[in-house]
């Protein structure tokens, strides 16, 4: 039993330990199983997930436009993207998979590492197996017929031993991007190579780019422009100006216009200041905004545009200012120009004539058309022209093309109307000086004959005895002679050349004297009236500038009535209550005497009587006056120490009023008789007289009043008879003008021996013939052919009876002659 129980037991206890056993193995395969069962489960999820993933891969491989394949260990395609399989492969195939990746290549060209369809050993593929890492190729081709940039990138995909198992193969096709990279290249060199800086900055206006010219521009390097302000370029005065503009520009959310074609001032870096031109354009990158510009260095051109303006804005004000015409007209004769301040003269404004016919605005004036026509017809010449009552000197001048072809013209035209009324007005003094100059000749051949004809008479009539009457015959002789001197007189007044001798006068009898020819000189048709004063009007004047007045006034009145009217001349006696001023002289209140001369003429307005005393102004019709008439009247006047005041109104005529200063004392005569007693003498007297005639009158003359007489016929004579004489001569009596040597010259060489000998001069020329011959010294006394018994006597004694001229030139005269 025992043996047996024991059996039991172990049986027992081998079960009991089996049943453990048993138990702890299955508590074992339940826990294995549930360890198997979650990572199934997690195996699952990763599965799912990497499913997900490859979903998303998948997805995005296909989405690309990136051409995607993958190749086995062989070469060979196993699986390609959306984008590949819509590539069809070379040789019609419709499926890559399965295909060598060598084909592929050959299918985007044959600039591919497999262009010819072999193995190639650098394949990237290949490559990539072999170096078990990725590989870049970049190859060229030609895809569909156009040549193409691709660029290929192996990525070998390793197994869990980290061998490659497969490889993927990305293509790119970069042909944009290489025309991209051109184009950038090409910006690259035309940014660096510009003549303009270019600049470019962020939304603060900080510079981010810069090309080298901005070195140029502004001095500074592009390293120290990068990173500051655009702004702290222009001067410190208006950085803050525009830092404002810009940060408003930039606050209104789009590029405006105002800063395109902008020209402003900047800052050298040396200093100076220098004028830019600046255009921006706006572009966005990552979001922000930037602004790209040219700037262009414009002082220079500033510089030359402003003295362009400049020289424009003269060449216009000298254009409108100059007394030209300036004008121009195109092949038809139409006006393109039509410039100047000679336009003014015709009452025309500056291109009031622009687009009308030449032609047609001087179809009357036949001498500026054919003058067009010349010029039109290529020929380039000046010429006066005539329109209406102005002459215009104008030049021509044809314009022409590049071919030499007749295009229009240009014209300047200068008013030469007030030069040719010079031109005439000196013309006409040039005659009136050769009638000066005949009547000074004719004058002098007269003078001497007159003097013999008066002296003569004079001496016959002398040798009647006081009671006897004398014969009427010579009587009527020297009245003829004294008539004939006063014409001859009037003839040098006429051509203003008479000597002026000032002397206390009768403007009555001076009037008077001349009333006869004043009314043969203005004609029958005006009615000429003459008022004297009631009693003498005495003047101090020279008898014939006197003359000469009223015969311009005359003169000038008979001119303004060409169909006839009332002359008169009037002389009264006045008392001016203020004084009278004109030019430099002042006629002081107090009696005067005043002189009318009134016409009943066309008259003059306010304009005319403005100017009447200028000389060379005249009111006439052209080639009808020299203006000078009335301006020596006014030269006379002030000699005088008087006054003219003028006045008129048109149709009114004129009044032309003169006022003397009354003179005191009596009117001296050339003709006054001195006794015997004061017209006598015993002195030496040398008389020098190339006219035969005259020397013979005047030594009978002085041998008659006592003096004893030396006679020469010329110059040397003289000298000859003076040498020979040892008594002192007291006197020279000598003509003036004489062939071989004048009475001035004779006279100076006579003084060399005798330098305290008086002289009297005598001559029949006028008194600038006098000048001419060196006569203008103030102990120098004269006398005026022809001249009677009386007066040639007495000048002879009241020379004589002056003090002898001083020996020592500076010893100063006591005489007041």
């Amino acid at each position: 039993m025992s043996g047996s129980r024991e059996a039991e037991l172990d049986l027992a206890a081998h079960l009991v330990s089996e049943a453990i056993l048993w138990q702890r193995r299955s508590s074992a395969l339940r826990v294995t199983s549930d360890q198997q069962e979650r990572w199934f489960r997690q195996l699952d999820h990763q599965v799912r997930v990497l499913d997900r993933e490859r979903q998303k891969f998948a997805a995005v491989v296909n989405q690309s436009d990136t051409y995607v394949f993958v190749t086995d260990l062989a070469g060979t395609v196993r699986w390609v993207n959306r984008t590949m399989s819509l590539r069809t492969p070379p040789g019609g195939s419709a499926e890559w998979v399965g295909r060598a990746c060598r084909d592929v290549c050959s299918g985007f060209g044959s600039g591919g590492p497999h262009g010819d369809g072999a193995a190639c050993a650098s394949c990237p593929v290949a490559r990539s197996l072999a170096s078990n890492d990725s590989v870049h190729h970049e190859f060229h081709g030609n895809f569909e017929g156009k040549p193409r940039t691709l660029y290929l990138s192996a990525l070998p995909i390793k197994g869990v031993d980290g061998r490659p198992q497969e490889v993927l193969v990305l293509m790119q096709d970069l042909t944009d991007l290489q025309t991209l990279r051109d184009s950038e290249e090409r910006y690259r060199v035309v940014t660096q190579a510009a003549s303009d800086g270019i600049v470019t900055v962020d939304e603060n206006g900080v510079m981010i780019f810069v090309n080298e010219a901005m070195q140029r521009i502004f001095g500074y390097a592009p390293e120290e422009l990068i990173g500051r302000r655009l702004t702290q370029l222009m001067p410190p005065s208006l950085i803050e100006r525009y830092t404002a503009e810009f940060q408003a520009e930039l606050k209104s959310g789009a590029h405006r216009k105002s800063w395109e074609g902008v020209k402003l001032p900047a800052h050298h870096k040396d200093g100076h200041e220098i004028i830019v031109e600046m255009s921006f354009g706006e572009f966005v990158k990552d979001g922000k905004r930037l602004f790209t510009g040219v700037m262009r260095d414009i002082t220079e051109r500033q510089r030359a545009e402003q003295a362009l303006k400049h020289a424009q804005e003269q060449l216009r004000i000298v254009v409108s200012n100059a007394p030209i015409a300036l004008f121009a007209i195109d092949r038809e004769g139409r006006y393109t120009l039509s410039e100047g301040r000679g336009l003014a003269t015709l009452g025309l404004a500056a291109g009031e004539r622009v687009g009308l016919s030449a032609f047609e605005v001087y179809a009357n004036t036949p001498q500026a058309l054919n003058n067009f026509k010349r010029a039109l017809a290529g020929e380039e010449f000046r010429d006066v022209v005539d329109i209406r009552e102005f002459a215009f000197e104008t030049s021509y001048t044809p314009l022409r093309d590049e071919n030499g072809t007749v295009t229009g013209m240009t014209g300047v035209a200068t008013d030469v109307t007030e030069r040719r009324r010079l031109e005439s007005q000196l013309r006409q003094s040039q005659k009136m000086e050769a009638v000066g100059r005949l009547a000074g000749g004719v004058a002098h051949d007269f003078n001497n004959l007159l003097t013999t004809i008066l002296g003569y008479s004079t001496l016959l009539l002398q040798r009647h005895a006081s009671g006897d009457e004398p014969d009427r015959r010579l009587v009527e002789i020297r009245r003829a002679a004294e008539r004939a001197a006063g014409l001859t007189r009037q003839l040098l007044a006429f051509s203003r050349r008479q000597v002026v001798e000032p002397r206390v006068s009768d403007l009555n009898r001076v009037v008077g004297e001349i009333e006869e020819m004043l009314r043969r000189l203005i004609g029958e048709d005006i009615d000429f009236s003459f008022t004297p004063a009631a009693s003498p009007a005495l003047v101090m004047a020279d008898p014939g500038q006197l003359e000469q007045v009223l015969m311009n006034l005359v003169v000038n009145a008979r001119d303004a009535m060409p169909r006839g009217g009332q002359l008169s001349v009037e002389i009264a006696q006045a008392d001016l209550d203020a004084p009278l001023a004109q030019g430099d002289v002042t006629l002081r209140p107090g009696p005067c005497i005043a002189l009318s001369v009134r016409d009943t003429g066309v008259g003059m307005n306010a304009e005319t009587l403005a100017h009447i005393f200028e000389p060379f102004f005249t009111s006439k019709s052209f080639g009808q006056g020299t203006g000078l008439g009335l301006a020596i009247v006014y030269g006379i006047v002030q000699q005088c120490g008087g006054h003219i005041m003028a006045e008129s109104a048109p149709g009114t005529g004129a009044t032309f009023t003169i006022h003397f200063p009354l003179a005191t004392g009596s009117v001296e005569s050339e003709t006054r008789a001195p006794d015997a007693k004061t017209r006598s003498g015993t002195e030496t007297l040398l008389l020098v007289e190339d006219e035969a005639p005259v020397r013979s009158l005047a030594h009978e003359m002085l041998v008659r009043e006592g003096y004893t007489v030396l006679q020469a016929a010329s110059g040397p004579e003289a000298l000859a008879v003076a040498g020979r004489k040892a008594a002192p001569i007291d006197l020279v009596i000598t003509d003036v003008v004489m062939p071989g040597m004048s009475g001035g010259e004779l006279v100076a060489h006579l003084r060399e021996g005798r330098p305290r000998l008086r002289v009297l001069y005598i001559s029949g020329y006028s008194d600038d013939a006098i000048v001419r011959h060196g006569v203008t010294s103030a102990d120098s006394a004269f006398l005026q052919k022809p001249f009677s018994y009386e007066s040639f006597v007495a000048k002879v004694r009241e020379v004589l009876d002056r003090p002898a001229a001083p020996a020592d030139p500076s010893e100063p005269r006591r005489d007041a002659a």
